[in-house]
């Protein structure tokens, strides 16, 4: 089979389509094959080495978690699944035209939905539905302000929200993303590049924190006290999330097919819409890997494998 895989982290020259031995499963594992693969920051991070604290890799790697495909097999404790399958979820390297996948981390499509749309939702959508019903508990007429409302989880996040009756504020640079976020229907836009949104936004019951750094920093000011400050970038500082009489939540996304299964459901409801971008075939994992790190992507970024 062919497989996207790095033998040492570095730049993306680093990728290499290979041509790789079948896949073995365990008793609780599924044998997927690859339709579509989607695309994350976290490819990259993996592939630069940034993870290699958290996440050890044994090389060859091959790269990718989110998938869209179907079962080709599945172990023997497997008794809800079936060969054909159509299924999305989290692999274990799915830039490749098979993969392995953990059972409990796989849902099934439904009929309506396609590969493409289905690879866009495991990790983005997971992490903002974790963050919106979790850290935040958003509900009717909570205040939320979201950094980065047009990007990956960003834009799921502020779906989700605005469904939970939130009100949301979204910082987001250029034009493009404006347009897209008015066409949501979000409640108050502020250009990042032009304006200071500490200018703009005052006591806010909930930020959540898709930038870090200087944006991070910057939010401790603009929440009411008792409200809650959320970043899925890095720890934050709890102290002075104290001082300011806020809680703070660094959020870590679970891998689970209940909330696979909840993402799908709002997206056949009409609820979720994921902002697509450009599909790119296999062997062009890395233009698409340089495109979400430069921030050129536009949208979900999908590998289509076949």
């Amino acid at each position: 089979m062919k497989a996207i895989r790095i033998h040492e982290y570095g730049d993306v020259k680093k990728l290499k389509l290979e041509e790789v031995p079948r896949l073995a499963i365990d008793e609780d594992q599924l044998l997927i094959r690859v339709r579509d693969a989607g695309v994350n920051p976290i490819d990259w991070k993996i592939r630069e080495g940034h993870m290699k604290k958290w996440m050890s890799s044994k090389f060859p790697l091959t790269i990718g978690q989110d998938f869209a495909g179907e079962v080709v097999e599945f172990g023997q404790r497997l008794e809800a699944f079936h060969r054909g399958q159509r299924v999305f979820g989290f692999g274990l390297g799915t830039y490749a035209e098979y993969a392995v996948a953990p059972a409990s981390t796989v849902a099934e499509m439904p009929e309506s939905m396609s590969f493409e749309v289905a690879a866009a939702l495991p990790t983005a959508g997971s992490t903002a539905l974790q963050l919106v019903r979790g850290a935040l508990g958003a509900q009717p007429g909570m205040s939320v302000l979201i950094h980065g409302a047009a990007g990956g989880v960003g834009s799921f996040a502020t779906q989700i929200a605005q469904d939970r009756g939130a009100y949301i504020i979204a910082t987001a640079t250029g034009p493009r993303d404006i347009a897209y976020l008015q066409s949501l229907g979000v409640d108050q836009i502020i250009d990042f590049r032009r304006e200071r949104f500490e200018d703009q936004v005052h006591e806010v019951d909930a930020v959540v924190d898709l930038a870090g750094g200087e944006t991070l920093a910057r939010s401790f000011g603009v929440i009411k006290k008792g409200g809650v400050l959320a970043s899925t970038v890095g720890p934050i500082e709890e102290r002075a999330a104290k001082q300011v009489g806020i809680r703070a939540v660094h959020v870590l996304m679970q891998r689970n097919a209940a909330d696979l299964i909840e993402l799908a459901h709002q997206v056949v409801k009409g609820v979720l819409k994921p902002r697509m971008g450009k599909s790119l075939p296999l062997n062009e994992a890395r233009q698409a890997q340089e495109m979400s790190q430069k921030g050129q992507a536009g949208g979900k970024l999908i590998l289509k494998v076949a």
